[in-house]
C-alpha cells in the first residue's frame, strides 16, 4: 500500500496529533511572554518605589543633601526602564523644581508631580484605570523640620 502525502494530511490521526501539538506550542509561548512581562513589571515596580521613596527626601520640610542625592540617583535610574511618557513627565517635574527656576509656582510643581505619578501608574497598568482629571496626588510628610547641621 502506497502512502502519499495527501493521504497523511487527510487522515484523522494526523490532525489528532498536530492540533494538540500546535495548541501546546502556542500556550507555551504565551505563558513565557506573560512570565517575561510579569518579571519586567516587577523590576519596574522596584524602580518606581525607590523613586517615590526618594521624593520624600526632597519635600520642603524634609529636604537635605542625602535626599537630594537619593532623588538624583533615582531619577537617573528611571532612564533605564521607564517609557518615554514617564521620562517626559519626569523632565517636566525636574524643570519645575529646579533651583534656578524662580518662576515655578507650587501649583505648577504639584501638577507636574501629579502628571509624573499618573504616568507611572499608567505604565504599571494599575487598575482600575482612572482618567487624568480624576487623579489627584496628596503627598504626606512628617511635618517636622530637620535640624540643619550647618546652623
Amino acid at each position: 500500500m502506497k502512502i502519499t502525502f495527501l493521504s497523511i494530511i487527510l487522515s484523522p490521526q494526523y490532525w489528532a496529533i498536530l492540533i494538540p501539538a500546535m495548541i501546546a506550542v502556542v500556550i507555551f509561548f504565551l505563558t513565557k511572554r506573560a512570565e517575561r512581562d510579569a518579571e519586567w513589571r516587577k523590576e519596574k515596580l522596584k524602580l518606581y518605589l525607590k523613586f517615590m521613596e526618594s521624593i520624600s527626601g526632597i519635600t520642603d520640610c524634609e529636604i537635605n543633601d542625602e535626599g537630594r542625592i537619593a532623588f538624583a540617583k533615582a531619577c537617573n535610574d528611571l532612564h533605564s526602564l521607564a517609557p518615554i511618557k514617564v521620562l517626559k513627565a519626569l523632565h517636566e517635574y525636574q524643570d519645575n523644581i529646579r533651583i534656578t527656576n524662580l518662576s515655578s509656582t507650587p501649583e505648577q510643581k504639584n501638577k507636574a508631580l501629579e502628571d509624573l505619578y499618573y504616568e507611572i501608574r499608567r505604565d504599571l497598568k494599575i487598575k482600575p484605570k482612572e482618567k487624568r482629571k480624576e487623579y489627584n496626588l496628596l503627598l504626606w510628610t512628617s511635618g517636622k523640620k530637620k535640624v540643619s547641621p550647618y546652623k
